[in-house]
């Protein structure tokens, strides 16, 4: 009888003999729909049942302001009302949902609905739209912790549900023809966004809802972690095994043993419980920031009984239906409540009781975890009363929100505190719009297993176009396994393409000797794995100018960071269906190793050109090829016309950062242009007030004659220095050149490359240039 009730609509029609306007809304049977405009291209549609009382948005998601327009925009014909080429059939109210009912053309594909490890097309599948921790999961897992209710169509438009509560998003799957999203409290309303392109649409979606500040520079980097550390000594001690070994790092995560000696009990201590584990945590911090190594703790929204704040937490916990605080009787970790995060004073609470006292004794970052929240009864309640509302709201109405307050209420804390500092805030779950609170996502207790590596592109690239641009994974994978040294391995290598390197996983040993424990740092290893993660490491620390230059255009521009095959090459019919390749910015093609033992892989190749920097070979687009790959190798492309920066050197991101630059430039007979961001890694105003570098590489494309490569820094304004430092450019060239000019300069061609010299490499048919880069225009002419 449940499955009738959720999957079996009976719809009320809009119908043309029911239809007029008053008051600027379509009436009709039951209620009123209405729309406003936000943008070009940007309206929301909302219907309000006449018998509802629950119609209050309190998502935060949305940050234009809309103004109104004329309800005929919206085109009733029979039972369908139309905008453009969306139509709503009908409205449907079948306890405990209400929603609408929208056409799906026969060949329309959506893609979006937050993380899930299902095929990026999720025509075909009912979503649940609830936040939901799963431990353990792989391939398959449809529900996971970060539910966001945006679509994306292939026919040229977008819908946002900007609904909190419970709901689903049935697309597909119980009638074929429609898509069917309904919620059980909360406004009712669709937000549509049309575009041409997946571009537009994306990006009119992040101007809807925000896009993500810079991070830290340093959040780029490698973090030391797992689950979990249990002593000042032993954390310690892995660190100086990392700068043995000549890895570097920037930050070490610690997990809950921080605040206690077990797994149960202990959440809501909020300090340094041991003082023998941990006797100077203020020093131990200090000792690492030193370094340029940040510190980063977990916290949890939970308060268990007998910890050190559980008296003091009463007052701010979400109650009953009588206004007692609501004792969560089946928690995992313990009896204890959830902080009602959506009341101002539990949010000032939190934050000046924890959060500022550990950020003033060196606290570098923050990790929430169970934010979803993972307990959550449908029969607790929350105080809305500071969003006026004064209701109180069950479980259900605001689950999907929790997540979403929290961060949004670290990140204004923070920044009323500390104005001119960034966040970097690791967290698990959230809501449409999170993105602008400088969050973090990772993807959840993914098994340590080859599907458990598997599940994770899907489960990235939906988060990435369902507008969450930071979501990664526990590197190496987090639950079970049987210590497969090689699945690290490929896990590493993947997660090198991704937003953040972070290997983590448990490794809990004598607290729980039930749980499989294995390492997850790099210098921890044994050979040949060893040299195989160092390797991975060094290789994303050279790769931080590119990928912090993709930072920045997330931030200006509202450009994802990592992209499935469909939003680059839409109009590449086999590209558009590719699944486990997709595009690291919009210059590489990465093709991760997913299989065990495999010594070869099979490989698409979108239309133009690719080079192969391992094996650098330049191959035809169209077509598959097969790659050879080994433990050391992860295939990867980079399109033609494309320069790729890369810093020279060792070090974490303080020490890389200051060092000289080695741009990577596969030519094209078309003209390219690349811009490079540079700025203190540090400051929140860095775009705004103008303290950045933008060096700008271009070229308008090769000919016979030869190639011509312009360079040129601009300075975000005039305090900015323009650093003098070493600059090598590489090509993948056919032949020698005949003669290389450098503003005009003859530079010669020799076996050794020094300043002003250029090396030519038969084997690999790479020309490499060394020149100095003041800032000032470089000319660098080819010929051939």
């Amino acid at each position: 009888m449940k499955l009738m009730l959720v999957t079996v609509f009976a719809s009320v029609m809009l119908t043309a003999n029911a239809q007029k306007i008053v008051n600027n809304k379509i009436t009709y049977n039951k209620g009123a729909v209405s729309i406003v405009q936000f943008a070009p291209g940007i309206y929301k549609i909302s219907y309000l049942p006449g018998d509802y009382n629950r119609n209050e948005n309190i998502t935060h998601a949305v940050i234009l302001k809309p103004h109104r327009i004329d309800a005929s925009i919206l085109k009733v014909n029979g039972d369908t009302l139309s905008l453009e080429n969306l139509k709503i059939t009908g409205v449907f109210d079948n306890e405990p949902y209400r929603g609408f009912s929208i056409l799906l053309d026969q060949d329309e594909k959506v893609y979006g609905g937050g993380e899930r490890a299902l095929p990026l097309n999720r025509r075909g599948y009912r979503l649940a739209l609830y936040n939901n921790p799963w431990y353990g999961y792989g391939e398959g897992a449809d529900n996971l912790n970060f539910s966001v209710p945006f679509f994306t169509s292939s026919k040229g438009y977008g819908l946002f549900f900007d609904n909190a509560s419970r709901g689903f998003a049935d697309i597909g799957k119980t009638n074929p023809q429609l898509l069917q999203a309904g919620f059980m409290s909360g406004e009712l309303n669709i937000i549509v966004i049309f575009g041409k392109t997946n571009q537009q649409i994306l990006s009119s979606y992040y101007q809807l809802t925000g896009t993500q500040p810079l991070p830290p520079r340093w959040v780029m980097g490698n973090f030391m972690s797992r689950f979990g550390y249990t002593s000042e000594a032993q954390v310690k001690s892995i660190a100086a095994r990392m700068n043995a070994e000549k890895i570097p790092f920037d930050a070490v995560i610690f997990d809950l043993f921080w605040f206690g000696d077990s797994i149960k009990g202990t959440l809501g201590n909020l300090d340094w419980v041991n003082t023998t584990h941990w006797p100077d945590p203020k020093k131990m911090m200090a000792d690492f920031k030193k370094q340029d190594i940040h510190t980063i703790l977990i916290t949890e929204p939970f308060f268990l009984q007998n910890t050190h704040t559980y008296a003091a937490s009463m007052p701010y916990l979400a109650t009953d239906s009588m206004g007692k605080p609501y004792i969560i009787p089946d928690f995992y970790f313990g009896l204890g409540g959830l902080l009602d995060i959506f009341r101002k004073d539990a949010q000032q609470w939190i934050w000046s009781l924890h959060y500022k006292k550990q950020i003033e004794n060196g606290v570098g970052g923050w990790w929430t975890d169970l934010g979803e929240p993972e307990k959550h009864p449908a029969t607790m309640m929350h105080n809305l009363k500071d969003e006026g509302i004064h209701r109180l709201l069950s479980a259900d109405e605001i689950h999907n929100v929790f997540g979403h307050y929290w961060n949004q209420n670290l990140f204004e804390q923070y920044a009323k505190d500390y104005p001119d500092q960034r966040l970097f805030h690791l967290n698990r779950s959230g809501f449409a719009g999170s993105q602008r609170y400088s969050i973090f996502p990772w993807s959840g207790d993914v098994s340590r297993s080859w599907g458990g590596l598997r599940a994770q592109l899907p489960v990235m690239l939906g988060m990435s176009m369902s507008g969450i641009p930071y979501t990664h994974a526990d590197a190496g994978g987090f639950a079970g396994g049987e210590g497969d040294k090689e699945l690290y391995v490929r896990w590493l290598q993947f997660a090198s393409f991704t937003p953040i390197f972070r290997p983590h996983g448990t490794a809990l040993y004598e607290v729980d000797p039930n749980a499989f424990s294995f390492p997850s740092e790099p210098a921890l290893m044994e050979e040949p794995y060893k040299q195989a993660a160092k390797q991975i490491v060094l290789q994303r620390y050279a790769m931080l100018p590119y990928n912090y230059t993709l930072c920045y255009k997330q931030a200006k521009l509202g450009e994802p960071l990592v992209r499935p095959l469909y939003y680059q090459f839409a109009n590449d019919s086999i590209a558009a269906t590719i699944e486990k390749e997709f595009m690291w910015g919009d210059q590489i093609l990465v093709t991760p190793v997913l299989e065990k033992g495999v010594s070869q892989i099979r490989v698409y190749l979108p239309h133009q050109k690719w080079y192969n920097p391992v094996d650098h070979n330049i191959y035809n687009g169209g077509q598959w090829i097969d790659q050879s790959v080994n433990l050391f190798t992860i295939p990867y492309y980079i399109r033609e016309g494309s320069f790729i920066p890369q810093y020279a050197g060792i070090g974490n991101t303080k020490a890389i950062a200051n060092g000289n630059l080695k741009v990577l430039f596969v030519p094209s007979w078309n003209p390219s242009a690349y811009e490079l961001y540079e700025d203190d890694g540090e400051s929140k105003q860095a775009i705004s007030k103008g303290r950045f570098l933008l060096t700008r590489f271009s070229s308008p494309g090769k000919d016979a004659n030869g190639i011509t490569i312009n360079i040129d820094t601009r300075k975000g304004n005039a305090q900015m220095v323009v650093p003098r430092r070493t600059l090598d450019l590489e090509l993948p060239l056919e032949k020698t050149p005949k003669t290389i000019l450098v503003n005009g300069k003859v530079c010669p061609i020799q076996a050794v490359l020094v300043e002003g010299t250029a090396t030519y490499q038969e084997e690999d048919q790479l020309l490499q240039i060394r020149t100095v880069d003041r800032g000032g225009p470089l000319k660098i002419e080819i010929r051939l």
